[in-house]
């Protein structure tokens, strides 16, 4: 991929939806409310030792980061 994804992006799988940030944790009410405004994806409570930064709205394709290169996978 050339083109840096970043929180806004289209999509590079579906080419439909915008790529948000993956969040991990506990919620709080704030962050429940980004994720009704779709703002947000909560990824849940425990996430592995990399975890994905992004994830597609559309397709829920899943984006990492390893140093310059981003690689997805979808689920």
């Amino acid at each position: 991929m050339s083109k840096k994804l970043r929180k806004g992006s289209s999509c590079p799988t579906c080419k439909k939806a915008k790529l948000v940030p993956l969040i991990f944790g506990l919620p709080g009410m704030d962050l429940m409310a980004q994720e009704g405004r779709g703002e947000i994806v909560l990824g849940g409570w425990v996430s592995s030792e990399f975890p994905p930064e992004l994830e597609c709205l559309g397709c829920s394709a899943q984006f990492y980061r390893q140093s310059e290169l981003v690689i997805f996978n979808e689920r």
